[in-house]
């Protein structure tokens, strides 16, 4: 009887710890991209913001001077939005994120002030060097990453896409003088 327990037990802790997470991912079946229009993101980033099933992930890019938007759409859904623009000196990621009417994108602030993220979405300041040489003078580059309408994911992973997209724009054209 004691066996009888034991192995119910631990086939009870093996089915919901090991079983949960591949049956979500056998229900998606596109391949998550490792970028985000063109800027490149790692895909384990972008994964956790990406709802779990679907079939077909598509994205379209806006680009404007001084902006660019990515829509990311799962089977015709749109799903999160990462755009980039340069603003005027002296802004916050704070700031920047109460700009956005729809979106609740500063729960979290950094000690330094350079980001804010929520479940929903963040902001970032992208760091570019050297800041005098930069191709907009004065201007800072902000980077917003928003979840659409109803959709939410876990904070820290927000967090870690936010900043890894932030640094991948660091090192972009934009970014950098040429």
């Amino acid at each position: 009887m004691k066996n009888a327990k034991a192995t119910a037990t631990l086939a009870l802790v093996l089915l919901a710890s090991g079983c949960a997470q591949p049956a979500e991912e056998e229900k998606r079946t596109f391949t998550t991209p490792n970028s985000l229009c063109g800027t490149p993101v790692p895909a384990k980033l972008l994964s956790p913001l990406l709802p779990a099933s679907g079939e077909k992930i598509e994205e379209e890019k806006k680009e404007l001077i001084g902006y660019s938007r990515c829509t990311a759409s799962v089977d015709g859904e749109r799903v999160l939005t990462a755009s980039w623009e340069w603003m005027e000196r002296g802004r916050t990621a704070r700031s920047v994120a109460y700009d956005s009417p729809y979106q609740d994108l500063a729960d979290v602030e950094s000690k330094d002030k350079r980001y804010v993220y929520s479940d929903t979405g963040g902001v970032s300041r992208v760091t570019c060097e050297p800041t005098v040489a930069h191709r907009r003078g004065e201007a800072e580059l902000f980077v917003t990453i928003a979840l659409a309408e109803d959709h939410k994911a876990p904070a820290p992973e927000m967090k870690k896409l936010l900043l890894a997209y932030a640094e991948a724009l660091s090192d972009s054209s934009e970014c950098v003088q040429k």
